[in-house]
């Protein structure tokens, strides 16, 4: 892990922006598709440890990816709004600013876009839009936060959130 860490930072102080995804080996935990009505919107997957439960998932100390990959379309507001719908209402200063430099991140989507949320201890959470990280995330609480948007207590859609969890024992 530290490994990755130093790689993080060597990247970061050269300025690239290729992200830095774990090599562990992932299982699937579950794959959805995110619906408007009719109207799809996106194919998601959530990868994890084998060793992950439910217990275990949004936890600081396990790892996480969640991509997304788009059917059509979608704007700024569309991620934000979608977010904010999801998000608890009032969250501590640091975990707003977190989620605040996330927003602020996100960019437009055509169809065929995937973004990819990495989640690594130590590391933080990583947004990811076709191979580039925009920005990374290491306040502690923001993976709970954030991932719980897709499979949390609230999520934007139960019907996906029980795909997303199928193989999460």
């Amino acid at each position: 892990m530290k490994g990755l860490f130093r790689l993080s930072l060597l990247m970061a102080l050269l300025g690239l922006t290729q992200p830095v995804l774990s090599s562990q080996n992932w299982i699937v935990a579950g794959e959805g598709t995110a619906r408007w009505g009719f109207i799809k919107l996106y194919d998601a997957s959530l990868r994890m440890p084998p060793s992950t439960t439910r217990q275990s998932l949004l936890a600081d100390d396990t790892p996480l990816q969640l991509e997304l990959c788009y059917a059509r379309s979608l704007t700024v507001d569309n991620f934000v709004d979608g977010a904010t719908h999801a998000l608890p209402d009032n969250l501590p200063t640091d975990l707003a600013r977190a989620v605040a430099q996330l927003h602020q991140a996100y960019q437009p989507v055509s169809q065929g876009d995937c973004y990819v949320l990495d989640y690594q201890p130590e590391i933080g959470t990583a947004l990811i839009l076709n191979d580039n990280e925009l920005t990374r995330i290491s306040t502690p609480g923001f993976k709970a936060i954030y991932f719980g948007i897709w499979i949390g207590d609230n999520p934007l859609s139960d019907r996906l959130k029980n795909n997303l969890l199928a193989n999460v024992p």
